[in-house]
């Protein structure tokens, strides 16, 4: 499969982290902390900038879950919320 639409793939990916955000009940400052990442980024992350390997890394500890986890999500059912 080919995703010729970059920022559609991470504006679903931001979508992903804000649906898992409000899963595990936890604001972006709190998710910030967990992950050790800026809230900012986090604000970013949800609005669908880009991100390294490093702070899906980040991201997935912590949600305390698998990276196969976290980019476990859907292009076509992702719609905006």
């Amino acid at each position: 499969m080919m995703y010729s639409d970059e920022k559609e793939v991470f504006r679903c990916f931001g979508n992903r982290i804000k649906v898992l955000r409000k899963k595990y009940k936890l604001s972006q400052s709190a998710l910030a902390g967990k992950a050790e990442l800026e809230k900012s980024l986090i604000q970013r992350i949800e609005r669908g900038s880009n991100v390294t390997l490093k702070t899906q890394l980040r991201l997935a500890n912590g949600f305390d879950i698998s990276l196969s986890e976290l980019l476990n999500f859907s292009f076509l059912d992702n719609s905006k919320k």
